[in-house]
């Protein structure tokens, strides 16, 4: 006998409903604005191609997938600063939310995975992911861990952690 997952078993509109109460309850203010403008729009847009993306590479549904602005980062623009892209991918089977950033070495094919330091807690960029083998090679205890440069930045840290690089000048 087959079973199928609940969220598989709703028809389209009642996944459609689901999706929007989780936009508007995660970014009320992008989710009600984003027909506002044509920036607004192709910001949308955009959020929409880098849950796709991401979904695909973790092997993950896109409606586990949700971009939002970052609350910590900005992006320069020609217009002046916008919000960065905080990505959170849900696990269905754990509901363990993972965080990353976009990393602009590879953009649109690449993340930073946010996680928390070693030494001060605070949460950094640990790792680039482009894969899911990528995040199971930072998650095996037996893989060997690649740190982000990123995650070394002074500024991200609480003073005096151990983990962090002073800054060069």
């Amino acid at each position: 006998m087959t079973t199928t997952a609940p969220e598989l078993a709703a028809g389209l509109a009642e996944r459609a409903v689901h999706a929007a109460r989780v936009h508007r309850a995660a970014d009320p203010h992008g989710f009600g604005r984003r027909h506002d403008t044509p920036d607004e729009w192709n910001r949308w847009v955009r959020r929409a191609r880098v849950a796709r993306t991401i979904a695909a590479a973790l092997q993950v549904p896109v409606e586990q997938v949700l971009v939002t602005d970052d609350p910590h980062r900005t992006y320069r623009t020609r217009s002046g600063p916008v919000p960065g892209d905080l990505i959170t991918v849900t696990d269905p089977p754990t509901g363990r939310a993972w965080r990353f950033i976009p990393d602009f070495t590879t953009p649109g094919d690449g993340w930073l995975l946010l996680d928390r330091c070693p030494d001060c807690e605070a949460e950094v960029p640990v790792t680039r992911i482009a894969t899911l083998a990528d995040l199971g090679e930072h998650l095996d205890p037996d893989g060997d861990i690649t740190v982000a440069d990123e995650a070394r930045d002074e500024a991200l840290h609480q003073p005096g952690c151990a983990f962090a690089l002073p800054t060069v000048n």
